[in-house]
């Protein structure tokens, strides 16, 4: 079973929610709607791995390394 995280992120980078997700199809509608919400988000693995985001990536974040 994989366990996925999804975090959404306001402009600053700052964490605001996350909701831990089985089911890959759900945490990309939480992705999502997160990113609606919040400005940014992304899904990652229990072992970290970048899974998928939505929306502009805040520049504190630094940049992504797939």
């Amino acid at each position: 079973m994989f366990t996925f995280t999804t975090i959404g992120y306001n402009s600053q980078g700052e964490p605001l929610e996350h909701e831990t997700q089985t089911d890959s199809w759900t945490a990309t509608e939480i992705c999502l709607a997160l990113s609606e919400q919040y400005g940014y988000a992304e899904t990652i693995d229990l072992w970290g791995r970048h899974c998928g985001d939505y929306g502009d990536r805040p520049e504190a974040l630094g940049q992504r390394v797939y």
